[in-house]
């Protein structure tokens, strides 16, 4: 019988009153891949910071070769290397202020073209709020688009 490398248990994050995650579980066994898949803000990420101890699990258990991330970190953690993106972007700021600060800097970037780049990386609802408050995913495709004002 195989031993699983990493399991996650009935996970649940929440951010104040807000629940992020609830009753995330799955096992990896050595040779195993997986993949998250799903759209902005399902928690993806919120779940990789979990298992790599960058955010506090609100309740259950993560075990990586059998040691609890939050017991036993140093030995659950010694063997395990991550990259967990960040764009750099003015959190403090709403999308729409990036883009115009972005913009800001070469000549011919109109509000027009500003609105064309929001549509195009399906922003429109949330581009009037504040950066700290997107998704992984939606601060990437904030920070593509600067390429695309131009």
């Amino acid at each position: 019988m195989k031993q699983a490398i990493l399991q996650c248990e009935n996970l649940y994050k929440n951010f104040g009153k807000k629940e992020i995650l609830k009753n995330v579980s799955f096992e990896i066994e050595r040779g195993d891949i997986l993949g998250f898949i799903g759209p902005n803000g399902a928690g993806k990420t919120t779940t990789i910071k979990l298992i790599l101890g960058l955010q506090s699990i609100t309740k259950g258990k993560v075990k990586i070769n059998g040691y609890d991330i939050e017991k036993q970190f140093e030995k659950a953690i010694e063997k395990v290397g991550a990259i967990v993106e960040n764009p750099d972007l003015y959190m403090y700021l709403t999308g729409y202020e990036n883009l115009q600060l972005m913009a800001n800097l070469y000549k011919k970037i109109d509000k027009k073209r500003i609105d064309e780049v929001v549509k195009l990386v399906k922003l429109e609802n949330r581009i009037n709020d504040k950066v700290s408050k997107y998704s992984l995913g939606m601060r990437q495709r904030l920070r593509n688009s600067t390429s695309n004002t131009s």
